[in-house]
């Protein structure tokens, strides 16, 4: 019988990075459900703090539709892991941490609530820190794909 093995120390990172952010998004959502009235529309504001359920995906499109909104959401997470198992590359990419913890956060909602809570507002509409994490782990995958095909083109 094979000895169990440890995880690795990047594995142990990405762990924390992805349990710290997952739980700061559970906590403020929390915290702005407890405090927060329920607002449509945003301040004048640049900048400013409300509650908003978002009941479709970005920016609210298709909200009247919930079931169809939560199978694309799972379907998200899905194919996430799905890449993350079949490719070691892409699942060593810095920015997965925040790109699964922004996907569970918001699935989480959707699944306790039938609804994500956004919180903060920015003069387009409101978000709360898993679309942060979201845009965040996106950004950093999308980077190191590109250094990675510009390094390929020029060997």
């Amino acid at each position: 019988m094979r000895k169990a093995e440890r995880p690795t120390k990047k594995f142990q990172k990405f762990l924390c990075v992805f349990i710290a952010a997952l739980a700061l998004d559970r906590v403020t959502k929390h915290w702005a459900l407890f405090h927060f009235v329920s607002s449509r529309n945003g301040s004048q504001a640049f900048l400013s703090l409300g509650l908003y359920f978002n009941r479709g995906i970005s920016f609210s499109l298709l909200e009247n539709h919930p079931r169809p909104i939560l199978a694309i959401a799972l379907a998200s997470v899905g194919l996430l892991g799905f890449l993350c198992a079949k490719n070691k590359t892409i699942r060593r990419m810095p920015g997965m941490a925040f790109l699964w913890a922004g996907a569970m956060g918001n699935l989480t909602d959707r699944l306790l609530y039938g609804y994500v809570v956004d919180w903060i507002y920015i003069f387009m509409g409101y978000i709360n820190l898993a679309d942060v994490w979201l845009c965040l782990g996106g950004w950093a995958v999308l980077t190191r794909c590109v250094k990675t095909f510009r390094k390929e083109l020029l060997e």
